[in-house]
């Protein structure tokens, strides 16, 4: 949610932005691209960083860089300034989905990952939805530039919720009991069936004879 969340201000803000540092809707369609652009370039490297030093690390960083280029957009004083803090802001927030599917991973035996990745995905939807009346109160009452402060350090304490509760591997999690720790373990890759070796004899006993 929060991902979305941070991802939809600008648009929300598009008025009170373009009306104040003067731009043209050419320029903030470039600002617009700067963000998916810096989003589709840091897709693969970030999925790497999680890979190896983990989702907890790797989210906790990623959260507390998108976060400060949100609170930075609201500093934004032209059009280059904005442009680059929102390719930052894309190529942070690109590390997020990869680092969630490897907490998934991780926490989940096979069979339950298809619902853990529905819940994450509908929190991204539903963000994108409930942001817009959220934020229209917000830009109203604070203003753009202070918008964009809230929303980055609403990120922050998110960061400290995360790494405080969340672990890489249930296996060291304080309060996971050992069951259900060795359950998610044997779950984790699905089993392959045994090859039924009668069956296979009979087979090669009747094209032999058949031979």
């Amino acid at each position: 949610m929060l991902l979305y969340v941070d991802r939809v201000v600008i648009s929300a803000a598009k008025e009170q932005i373009t009306g104040e540092l003067v731009l043209s809707d050419t320029q903030f369609g470039w600002v617009i691209s700067a963000f998916a652009l810096g989003y589709a370039l840091f897709q693969v490297p970030s999925g790497q960083l999680a890979d190896r030093i983990g989702p907890r690390k790797t989210l906790a960083a990623i959260v507390i860089i998108w976060s400060g280029f949100t609170a930075l957009t609201g500093a934004a004083w032209g059009f280059l300034s904005l442009l680059l803090f929102r390719f930052l802001f894309g190529a942070a927030e690109a590390g997020a989905m990869p680092a969630c599917a490897k907490a998934v991973y991780s926490w989940l035996p096979t069979a339950e990952r298809g619902i853990a990745n529905g819940i994450n995905l509908s929190g991204t939807r539903v963000g994108a939805a409930l942001a817009l009346p959220g934020l229209a109160w917000m830009l109203s009452t604070f203003g753009w530039r202070q918008t964009f402060v809230i929303m980055g350090a609403v990120g922050l304490l998110w960061v400290i919720a995360w790494y405080a509760l969340f672990r890489d591997r249930p296996e060291d999690h304080w309060g996971m009991p050992e069951a259900e720790v060795q359950q998610i373990i044997a779950g984790r890759t699905l089993s392959t069936p045994k090859a039924d070796t009668s069956k296979q004899g009979a087979s090669r006993q009747g094209a032999c004879g058949s031979s």
